[in-house]
Parts: structure tokens; sequence; C-alpha cells
């Protein structure tokens, strides 16, 4: 029997994933996803996949910190995504619309995969 009492309480994996994209917040998005990704998958066991998702939601909850825009889950389905700016004005994106701006990323040279070996996932560099 031990006396030992845990105060740290236990991280979920979107906490650890913050945790360390907070620490590379000064690096692009392309170095601060890489490194939070190998640390989730590296540290804490997680699948690539797994680890990609998690980073990539997490690097979008803490780049949102101070916007007036967000994206509606609500409106949102898997055809369309429903931007809400200022005041709340709907903007929609469709997947056509989606893959039009990733293409000109592409011509421009903006479209930067994370994992060159793997190419996922892609982001988009400003």
């Amino acid at each position: 029997m031990t006396n030992i009492v845990h105060l740290a309480p236990h991280q979920d994996a979107h906490n650890l994933a913050a945790a360390r994209l907070f620490r590379d917040r000064w690096e692009n998005r392309v170095t601060a996803l890489a490194n939070c990704i190998e640390h989730l998958v590296v540290d804490h066991d997680m699948t690539e996949e797994k680890a990609e998702l998690v980073a990539i939601q997490a690097y979008a909850d803490l780049e949102s910190t101070n916007q007036v825009a967000r994206i509606d889950t609500d409106a949102s389905t898997s055809h369309v995504v429903v931007l809400r700016t200022e005041g709340g004005r709907p903007v929609m994106f469709t997947v056509t619309d989606l893959m039009h701006i990733l293409e000109q990323a592409r011509q421009d040279d903006r479209a930067v995969v994370v994992d060159r070996d793997r190419r996922r996932p892609v982001v988009l560099e400003y």
C-alpha cells in the first residue's frame, strides 16, 4: 500500500497537443504540426493518423483564439463548410470551393506537406 497521491490531472490528447503547439507557437505551421505529431506518436504512443487529427484540431483551436469568425459546425455538412463572419454572416465553402483554394495554394507553393515521406497532412502557409 502506498500513500502517494498523484496531483497532476490526467491530460487528454487535445491538451497534450495544445501544450506542445504552444511551445512551438513562433514556428510556422509545418514545423509546429510536425513537432506536435511526433511528440504525440513517440511520447504518448498514439497512431500517426490519430496524432495528425488531434494536432490539426488543437492547432485550429489555438489559432482561432480572439477570432470573431468561426466555423458553424451545426450548419456544416460533409459537403459544405459554413463560416460565420462578423455579425454571424454565413459564408459557404463547398468541396469544390475548397479544392479550388487548395489548387491555388499548390500553384503558389503555399500547400505544404508536414511529413514528406507520407505526403500528409497538407497545410496552407501564408
